[in-house]
């Protein structure tokens, strides 16, 4: 649905013969594999102007999702036609379904975009496995010309059957030809295509677009406001962008219909008193690493550095239920019984009764008030590692 992907579709069903297509293009499928958030300009674009053009030519659209959390759920085929008329919003499991239960925002590390992964990417693999077997095929993907580090790191993904092909890198067409071209074709500036609560936008040129997208859907951009509280209920630091919350950036862009409507749901919304406990283990030690080399499952007495952080666990239950006003007063009891004070931040109160320290490995702990919703989530051994640390301070190892 994005810009890049329908100018090469477009192409496609321009030329299809000049890239290896029959005229009939019946070996031709377009494949969406659906988040369950995209923004819905883009989904009303590509329905208004895509969806007729495949109509037309008899080009096979498969509409996926997944059809649950875990992978065992499988994938969901919402529509496999030659004659599609809509696009389907959502699917069984959507990504906000994932991530407000577990009270986090989308995930990155290691250059990789981890609900891309598992609501893109894995859900066409599973398609493709079952509709080809062992029949080779090539996988189309819409990288421009200046994003060949993404082909390259897709391209270590390559297999007998999946042969992947960048068509735009071929061509050598960046972001400014593909508008262009897509204006000169469809007669309308095609928006970047991502999910509501991607954490990309606004950390790039696009800011402004977003922005704007927010403004146009304050409702939605409520949703994601909420998605972005609970976690820094969780965690003060998982704002949804790197260097500010997306709080932040509605307020500065004066979005008070996203901001007000945000606060209707909080008001109307149940809450809950969450614990969440933490324990940090020692990092390990540049020694440990050159002899033990990538695991060390016997630690000695140079394995693990007290000043560097290693990995963390974390614990979440919720212990008192009831309307926002109800569970703020039970905060406050529960601080003045503990001889701790509340404190806001960011909006959202908290009460410590476990302070982390400076070496490692350490603990914290704390009582926070937020929306209902979150599930209840512990590790086998936290409690073990949670007494150890929190009385002795031991050197301890996950394992």
């Amino acid at each position: 649905m994005g810009a890049d992907s329908t100018r090469i579709l477009v192409e496609f069903l321009d030329n299809p013969a000049a890239h290896g297509l029959s005229p009939d293009l019946r070996e031709c499928v377009v494949i969406v594999a659906l988040t369950g958030e995209e923004w819905p300009d883009t989904m009303d674009l590509a329905e208004q102007h895509i969806l007729p053009l495949l109509a037309r030519h008899q080009v096979r659209l498969v509409q996926v999702a997944r059809g649950g959390p875990s992978d065992s759920d499988g994938i969901a085929v919402l529509s496999d036609t030659r004659a599609p008329s809509r696009l389907f919003r959502r699917g069984p499991w959507a990504l906000s379904d994932e991530l407000g239960p577990t009270g986090t925002v989308p995930q990155y590390a290691s250059k990789r975009r981890f609900c891309s992964i598992k609501f893109k990417g894995w859900v066409m693999d599973q398609w493709a496995a079952r509709e080809f077997g062992t029949m080779a095929y090539r996988h189309v993907i819409g990288y421009e010309a200046n994003e060949t580090d993404r082909a390259e790191r897709d391209y270590t993904y390559a297999s007998q059957t999946r042969r992947p092909w960048y068509p735009l890198i071929d061509w050598g067409w960046d972001r400014t030809q593909i508008l262009k071209s897509l204006k000169e074709r469809l007669g309308v500036v095609w928006p970047k295509s991502y999910c509501t609560m991607c954490p990309y936008p606004a950390v790039r040129a696009s800011v402004d677009a977003h922005l704007a997208r927010c403004r146009a859907f304050p409702e939605l951009a409520a949703v994601v406001l909420r998605l972005e509280a609970n976690a820094m209920a969780l965690n003060a630091r998982s704002t949804l962008y790197r260097d500010a919350s997306l709080k932040q950036l509605l307020q500065n862009d004066g979005n008070t219909a996203a901001l007000e409507a945000f606060e209707r749901e909080s008001s109307a919304a149940p809450w809950a008193v969450y614990e969440v406990r933490r324990v940090y283990f020692a990092g390990r030690s540049d020694h440990c690493r050159a002899n033990h080399g990538n695991s060390c499952p016997r630690s000695g007495p140079w394995c693990r550095e007290p000043s560097r952080k290693g990995s963390a666990w974390r614990s979440v239950r919720s212990i008192h239920h009831g309307s926002r006003d109800e569970v703020l007063q039970h905060l406050h009891a529960e601080g003045r019984a503990s001889h701790s004070p509340v404190d806001i931040v960011d909006g959202i109160p908290r009460m410590r009764f476990t302070e982390r320290g400076e070496a490692y490995p350490t603990a914290e702990g704390f009582l926070v008030a937020a929306p209902a919703g979150m599930v209840s989530k512990q590790r086998g051994g936290f409690e073990a590692a949670w007494e150890k640390i929190t009385s002795t301070g031991a050197l301890l190892l996950p394992t």
